[in-house]
């Protein structure tokens, strides 16, 4: 009997890559931030941590994976990124992560908490589901209550 080998998905093997990326960019400012008080308390501990294990499990499945064969092997680079990034990058996630820019330029440029986050929250809730815009409406409302009740109220955060 043919042993059936094991091939890997377009992306598949680029994902792993991708978040090896993230995590030493993310663990190299989480070491800025950790040098300027190093101890365990620091506001750089947790970050380094978390960007350290994102970095050695992204090592790990590399070297598991090295040998397995992509669908992608034999394919023209421009061909094979733009197959990968068609499955890895579909048009919800590009729209829904170019609301999240739009919802922090908001913010920055001084909308304020309290516009910007409704407004966020109704159109990509009424965009990822696509019905109930009333709905979202009402789980705006609740879910805007509830972070000023908890932060504003019970912590005492000034929100922007």
């Amino acid at each position: 009997m043919e042993e059936k080998k094991e091939t890997f998905k377009s992306g598949e093997k680029g994902f792993a890559v991708f978040w090896l990326l993230i995590g030493a960019f993310f663990f190299y400012q989480s070491w800025l931030m950790y040098r300027e008080s190093p101890s365990a308390e620091s506001h750089g501990a947790v970050p380094l941590f978390v960007s350290g294990l994102i970095v050695v499990f992204s090592i790990i499945i590399l070297v598991i994976d090295r040998n397995k064969v992509s669908e992608n092997h034999g394919r023209s680079v421009g061909a094979m990124l733009k197959d990968t990034l068609e499955k890895t990058l579909p048009k919800d996630i590009v729209i829904t992560l170019l609301m999240i820019l739009f919802y922090c330029i908001g913010l920055l440029e001084g909308l304020g908490f309290y516009i910007a986050t409704p407004v966020f929250l109704w159109a990509a809730m009424s965009y990822l589901m696509r019905k109930d815009y009333l709905k979202n409406l009402l789980w705006t409302a609740l879910c805007v209550g509830f972070i000023f009740a908890v932060f504003s109220t019970l912590f005492k955060v000034v929100l922007p």
